[in-house]
């Protein structure tokens, strides 16, 4: 096998441009011999490194060129959802498209979750497929099969733009496109398919493409509107701001810490991004994922950044609110919410804008125009804040201790273990449902990049796009070292495809921790099982309906039937003791898994 790693260069990734390096190839290089070879090409020049792929006879020609061209390297998997989700994870760690080849109308069936949960986490993600024509075969005496007329709008739901390539002359024009759509804010994923016939077809015209790079201008309010903030902002007593998705941009971490700081307002974030760095001071909790998010008692000003939220739910209208979202539509920044998107919840200033050069922008304004009087508003406000974050941090790290001591096996004793290894060069995936709140509040992170969870809610998201996220941070850090972490239940795993993700990580040397939470149950779904019109299960503690405790599920055999290193642990003592073994192994670059065996358990 070939060294994944081999030849791989520095190279940094942003949401500002889009750029094609195609023209720099040498002319002679071009010249390409078939539909699939140029395809090829055209990637490359496009910059891509990696295509994540499930193989099919629907993409012969195309498979043959990467054979030749040996870049981009292909990523084997065994699932079309486990390769949708990977190249989800490494568009959104290296904020550049993701690339991902499946096959035909079945692999498309197959990868329609992945694309659910691309488009809700606003991955940036470019998904071909290959395309059979009803009696179009690709060579004299060929069978086209698995056709299906409306191969693309079947992904159309979950796509911001979708596209079926008919020539060879349109294909640099559309991809071109392609990329353009994925990388443009909002991001999302993108769908094109790709005929048989024209891949297999001869080719000798090796046009580059167009060759260009886009420089995307920020959209920011104008100044009226930015004034207009700040004054809101230095005449409340008590603002909030309220976040979901911005921290899928790194830099613009950064530009919110710099407001909040201006300001002195505390930030509570839904943690599907580093939005805020935990042990800053303004950091004032979580936000509910899917419910109405909590808003403090006295505040009067509410500045919601990317949050939407379901239909029914509002702020309350004693709150002055500033909606602020680089999705005028609000159907990406919200938790499951599907095609129809968020409630048009109200607001008295509302802006379509791109949040990290609004967010710089109001800091200057707000610097240079806030009286002394009114800066001093804003340090009594930082204090304030800093109290109450100094308080409920103290909490969380004594729950998490007290339930380590106690022995007892939970999310808040696996967040408290989990965070005495942890450190700078470590990025979590998180799928986990019923531990989410433990471990959230007891694993301190402040680096921006470092942790992506699943707004779509699909179950299984998260084996898939933790070795994406693996292999975007290893391009960037130019070496091997850090790993990722990948936290889900035993319902996350097994509808991830973890045996696809665990054999993709042996078999190409992937870092990645798996710990899997194996209470034996569907536990969130018992909660709506529990509140049915007549509690007939509830009252008579039928759990059958969530029970996958008959067998359990051995997740530390599963793991070592693909030669990745396994343990097993059912005390958070035991779990530390498997932290110190996997922790250097998975340094090394290599797989491993924690089966950790937690007692029944059903969420309320």
């Amino acid at each position: 096998m070939d060294d994944l790693f081999s030849g791989m260069k520095k190279k940094g990734g942003g949401s500002g441009s889009v750029s094609s390096s195609a023209l720099k190839e040498k002319p002679e290089e071009l010249q390409v011999k078939t539909g699939g070879h140029w395809f090829v090409k055209l990637l490359r020049g496009k910059g891509v490194e990696h295509i994540f792929g499930t193989t099919g006879a629907g993409m012969a020609d195309i498979q043959d060129a990467l054979t030749f061209e040996k870049s981009p390297k292909w990523i084997q998997s065994l699932h079309e959802y486990t390769t949708v989700c990977a190249a989800q994870g490494y568009g959104l760690a290296a904020e550049e498209p993701g690339v991902a080849l499946i096959d035909r109308i079945v692999g498309t069936q197959n990868a329609i979750g992945a694309l659910y949960a691309a488009y809700l986490n606003s991955a940036p993600v470019v998904v071909f497929a290959s395309l059979n024509l009803p009696a179009i075969p690709n060579k004299p005496g060929d069978i086209a099969s698995h056709f299906h007329s409306q191969q693309a709008e079947l992904a159309s739901a979950w796509t911001k733009w979708f596209t079926q390539i008919n020539s060879l002359e349109t294909m640099p024009a559309d991809i071109d496109k392609a990329f353009f759509m994925a990388s443009s804010e909002h991001q999302g994923p993108v769908y094109v398919t790709l005929r048989q016939d024209l891949m297999a077809q001869s080719a000798s015209i090796g046009a580059p493409g167009s060759g260009f790079d886009s420089l995307l201008s920020p959209r920011v309010p104008d100044d009226a509107t930015l004034s207009r903030i700040v004054e809101e902002i230095v005449s409340s007593e008590y603002p909030q701001i309220v976040v979901s998705h911005l921290g899928r941009h790194k830099k613009a971490v950064g530009s919110l810490v710099r407001f909040a700081h201006t300001f002195g307002i505390a930030v509570t974030e839904r943690r599907f991004f580093i939005n805020y760095p935990t042990d800053d001071p303004l950091h004032a909790g979580f936000l509910s994922r899917f419910f109405q998010p909590a808003i403090f008692e006295d505040a009067d000003l509410v500045i919601a950044m990317e949050l939407g939220l379901l239909p029914g739910q509002d702020f309350p209208r004693r709150v002055r609110v500033v909606d602020l979202s680089s999705d005028p539509f609000h159907r990406q920044d919200l938790c499951g919410g599907g095609d129809y998107g968020s409630s048009l919840f109200h607001a008295d200033i509302r802006s379509a804008c791109d949040l990290g050069p609004t967010l710089d922008k109001l800091s200057k304004l707000g610097e240079a125009q806030m009286t002394s009087s009114q800066k001093d508003r804003c340090s009594e406000r930082f204090r304030r804040v800093e109290r109450y974050h100094r308080k409920v941090y103290d909490e969380w790290r004594e729950e998490g201790a007290l339930n380590f001591e106690r022995n007892v096996l939970n999310g808040w004793s696996i967040g408290h273990a989990l965070n005495e290894h942890w450190s700078d060069d470590v990025t979590w995936v998180n799928g986990t449902s019923y531990t989410w709140d433990g471990l959230l509040k007891t694993i301190r992170m402040s680096e921006p990049g470092t942790y992506y969870g699943n707004a779509s809610g699909h179950l299984g998201a998260s084996p898939g796009m933790a070795y994406g996220v693996a292999l975007a941070r290893l391009r960037d850090q130019g070496q091997r070292r850090g790993y990722v972490v990948c936290t889900g239940g035993d319902g996350e795993a097994m509808f991830g495809s973890i045996d696809s993700a665990l054999w993709t990580c042996s078999h190409y040397n992937i870092g990645v921790l798996y710990i899997i939470m194996n209470n034996a149950c569907w536990g969130v779904n018992w909660s709506p099982i529990a509140k049915s019109s007549q509690h007939w299960a509830r009252d008579s503690r039928d759990t059958q309906y969530v029970a996958i405790d008959a067998p359990k599920i051995e997740f530390a055999k599963i793991a070592e039937a693909f030669n990745v290193r396994a343990g097993k642990a059912s005390t958070p003592k035991e779990f530390d003791s498997l932290l110190d073994e996997m922790v250097d192994y998975v340094r090394g670059g290599k797989p491993a898994l924690i089966d950790l065996h937690m007692e029944f358990s059903e969420s309320e």
